[in-house]
């Protein structure tokens, strides 16, 4: 198993500024609930955690289910990929309005299959990775598109690098540094329990938004029956591995550096009891925190990445089991529980790494639903 972390969180990072055509923006925090094919808008106060829902709901007439929502880093366009019942994807760019609540009407429409996406922090330049498969397998081509800075529409999409045809290995997209200047990629392969992965990046011309040739692996991660999930953050690539089984796991910390050879530490059960249970995690928008799933007390552990005592070390804890959405500006926390029927807010508090209860939201969906947390400024 392996996981995409910042097609959404680490591209949000940086903000750009957007015109529209819309009245001046408020800051807002905001977060985007997708269940089957409506979008509601929340406005989340920062003080007190409580979500209000802003505006009406958008519902896409002919999709089956949303696949995901990525907003601008500035929140003022989202790009909304959707299926209709023959399994055809679409993307829609909306605008959206001072309380980042899309328009009813996109501003443009494309035609999306096999598309996944993520946008440079500057906010001025979308890439698109496009898989086929074929008589000889998957094949990927990655395109770079200028987003128009007053509507959001894509435009003027190039190739910038081909991968494949192979069998059983895919090319996916992961995320930017936090500088923009590398967009991490992935050869992997998830297959009849064999997992292997190898990370490597581009270097980009932030001003053009063109890439240079891959450099290379730059961290290979490889479980034949297990688990293997990373971040890549500015100082660390962090590897939760677990052996067949799923016995226990191990968090490794690896300075981020080109092909590593051995962590410069690991966390096991003998220094925090959480890094022998969690089976994922998710780091803080800062990347100085890790949120650890703990299911052999039921409750998520909140640690501190502590690169010079080399440990992490507990800060907090989350009640529960939830799956985490992680906002942007690192001052709050959805949690979504077990169920899927219920977000609860938390305040999460980087200077001391503990997060407490705010407001919650409850839903209903038949057909899934997704959380994309978001900036507004």
């Amino acid at each position: 198993m392996y996981r995409y972390p910042t097609l959404v969180h680490i591209s949000c990072l940086a903000l750009s500024v957007f015109a529209t055509a819309s009245s001046l923006h408020a800051e807002h925090n905001v977060f985007y609930l997708t269940t089957g094919s409506t979008i509601t808008t929340y406005n989340v106060d920062a003080t007190t955690g409580i979500p209000t829902q802003a505006g009406t709901p958008v519902t896409i007439a002919g999709a089956q289910f949303i696949s995901n929502v990525i907003p601008t880093p500035n929140d003022h366009v989202i790009y909304v990929f959707w299926s209709n019942t023959s399994n055809s994807y679409s993307l829609w760019v909306y605008d959206t309005n001072g309380s980042g609540v899309p328009a009813s009407t996109p501003v443009q429409k494309l035609s999306a299959q096999g598309w996944s996406m993520i946008i440079h922090p500057n906010g001025k330049f979308a890439y698109v990775m496009k898989t086929t498969s074929g008589s000889q397998g998957y094949s990927e081509t990655l395109y770079l598109y200028d987003i128009n800075q007053q509507t959001g529409a894509l435009s003027n999409g190039t190739v910038q690098a081909k991968y494949g045809p192979d069998y059983y290995y895919e090319e996916s997209l992961v995320s930017f540094n936090k500088s923009g200047t590398r967009l991490y990629d992935l050869w992997g392969v998830s297959f009849d329990h064999e997992n292997n992965y190898y990370y490597s990046y581009h270097p980009v011309n932030t001003s053009t938004g063109q890439l240079s040739a891959d450099v290379g692996t730059y961290f290979a991660a490889s479980n034949y029956d297990g688990l293997d999930e990373q971040y890549l953050t500015p100082s660390y690539i962090l590897n939760l591995h677990g052996d067949g089984g799923y016995a226990t796991t191990e968090l490794n910390v690896f300075q981020n550096i080109m092909n590593p050879q051995k962590p410069l530490f690991t966390c096991t059960q003998s220094m925090l009891d959480a890094c022998a249970y969690s089976y994922r995690y998710w780091t803080s928008a800062d990347q100085q925190y890790v949120f650890l799933p703990d299911s052999n007390t039921n409750e998520t552990v909140i640690g501190k990445i502590e690169g010079s005592s080399k440990k992490i070390v507990e800060t907090g804890f989350i009640t529960g089991l939830p799956f985490l959405y992680v906002a942007p500006q690192n001052q709050l926390i959805y949690g979504v529980n077990s169920s899927g029927n219920s977000v609860q807010v938390y305040l999460f508090d980087a200077s001391n790494g503990t997060a407490t209860s705010g407001g919650s939201v409850t839903f209903s969906s038949s057909n899934g639903y997704g959380l994309f947390p978001a900036h507004h400024p």
